[in-house]
């Protein structure tokens, strides 16, 4: 028997769209560094076919929708953010590239059952309030046969920049008040992650473990760019007026463990991927 995946209700700021009308340019400068070696590997593990259409679910600012249409497939890309989606749409256009972008919920997709011959979802749908609702509507418009990968956060202990931020922050205020775990860590370990897979009516899920680098030209470049995501920026806001003091100890962190030139700090994720069974 599948276990229970728990459903958050109250909202995170990562959750909430709007807020990500405000991240685009800092979420693209800064995170698609890290995240656009999820979106190979999964695009890889997918390996559609050539012209094969690929739904990318919750695209952000359109990252692996762009390498899934240099590769030539026909790809659409959808996000709940009407200013993630805009940006696709003009990274699209100013590299010559066609990719039919959608503003859409991942958990209520508008198209018709086996729409895609492949899908996925790079730290995406597990975001999702209910997601596993957005893992079925994935499973709902791929093809029989189709395939579909999804990627979470695992191991957050080794999310360097959140442990160097955190390490900086101990060092100025001291303590820091005990948090729940947020819903992006809500699949960290392989068994809610399968369990995830279960609960949306798909088969057993392929999980493998992915590392990637955020690399940044300096400490200090970083540093004034830490606000790249509404749970970063809601983060660095709850230290209150002691913010600039946490900021300026972690550059100095990174400094004295890596030096004040290029830097490049590791994360590690899950890959899932699945076909979808013949009905």
């Amino acid at each position: 028997m599948a276990r229970a995946v728990t459903i958050t209700s109250d909202l995170e700021p990562d959750q909430q769209p709007l807020r990500w009308d405000d991240h685009v340019a800092l979420y693209e400068d800064v995170f698609e560094r890290l995240t656009q070696s999820f979106s190979s590997a999964a695009i890889e593990t997918l390996a559609p076919e050539p012209q094969s259409r690929v739904l990318d679910s919750a695209a952000g600012a359109g990252g692996a929708a762009l390498e899934l249409a240099r590769r030539g497939h026909r790809v659409t890309a959808i996000d709940a953010s009407l200013a993630m989606v805009s940006r696709t749409k003009e990274r699209a256009s100013t590299t010559g590239l066609v990719i039919e972008a959608l503003t859409m919920d991942g958990q209520d997709l508008t198209f018709p059952d086996a729409s895609f011959d492949a899908a996925l979802s790079v730290l995406g749908v597990i975001l999702f309030p209910d997601a596993v609702r957005g893992l079925s509507e994935l499973r709902r418009v791929v093809r029989p046969g189709g395939r579909i990968a999804l990627v979470t956060w695992t191991a957050p202990e080794a999310y360097e920049l959140i442990g160097q931020l955190r390490a900086a922050a101990l060092s100025v205020l001291g303590s820091l008040p005990a948090r729940p775990l947020p819903a992006q860590l809500r699949f960290k370990e392989r068994e809610e992650f399968q369990a995830l897979f279960a609960a949306a009516g798909l088969p057993t899920a392929e999980i493998s473990e992915v590392t990637a680098e955020l690399v940044a030209p300096s400490p200090a470049w970083l540093a004034e760019r830490l606000a790249f995501a509404p749970g970063m920026a809601a983060l660095l806001e709850g230290f209150g007026g002691a913010r600039a003091e946490v900021v300026a100890a972690f550059r100095k962190r990174l400094e004295t463990l890596r030096g004040a030139g290029r830097i490049s700090l590791s994360a590690r994720a899950y890959l899932g991927s699945v076909t979808v069974a013949n009905a």
